[in-house]
């Protein structure tokens, strides 16, 4: 919780919050991108601290939830053979769910966030960009939080990003 904590007060975070005016009335893909002038996978990519910091946010999350998940999810997962964690960072989740023998759960993260990191038989770790492809398997997992923070911090919504400009602002 703490890492959580501290994200929701660390200023890189906060900052383009403050240009969210301005981002509605360019062309950048996020508010992200028009406060820094790049995204924020980017800017974690380039600063190993914040890349730090945002991987231990990224862990923090999927322990209470992992247990839950095997506990009550494990009918489910007696019946795959393969699944991807996507964003799966150093793959807290996915090592809790590779407790399952013939599960062969791989992780799914960016290069610099699987750099170094050691799998194991049913747990191989692959680097890659989801928003290029995923590798294929019986089920993908996407945790909420990289959904919002695809929505909100580093990338935009189609959608949104192409109506964007309909909205109206205040002054």
């Amino acid at each position: 919780m703490i890492p959580f904590l501290q994200a929701c007060f660390n200023p890189i975070y906060k900052k383009p919050w403050h240009y969210i005016t301005e981002w509605f009335q360019n062309d950048e893909p996020s508010a992200f991108k028009t406060a820094y002038g790049s995204t924020f996978w980017d800017c974690a990519s380039d600063d190993p601290k914040l890349n730090h910091s945002f991987n231990e946010q990224m862990v923090n999350d999927p322990e209470l939830l992992s247990r839950i998940v095997i506990r009550d999810c494990k009918n489910v997962f007696d019946k795959m053979k393969s699944m991807v964690d996507v964003g799966g960072g150093r793959g807290f989740m996915a090592k809790a769910i590779a407790a399952f023998p013939q599960l062969q759960c791989t992780v799914f993260d960016l290069p610099h966030v699987v750099a170094g990191l050691e799998g194991r038989k049913n747990l191989p770790y692959t680097e890659g960009n989801m928003f290029e492809s995923i590798p294929q398997a019986d089920a993908v997992m996407l945790k909420v939080w990289i959904f919002l923070i695809y929505l909100t911090v580093s990338h935009y919504n189609k959608f949104f990003h192409a109506n964007k400009k309909q909205w109206i602002l205040p002054n």
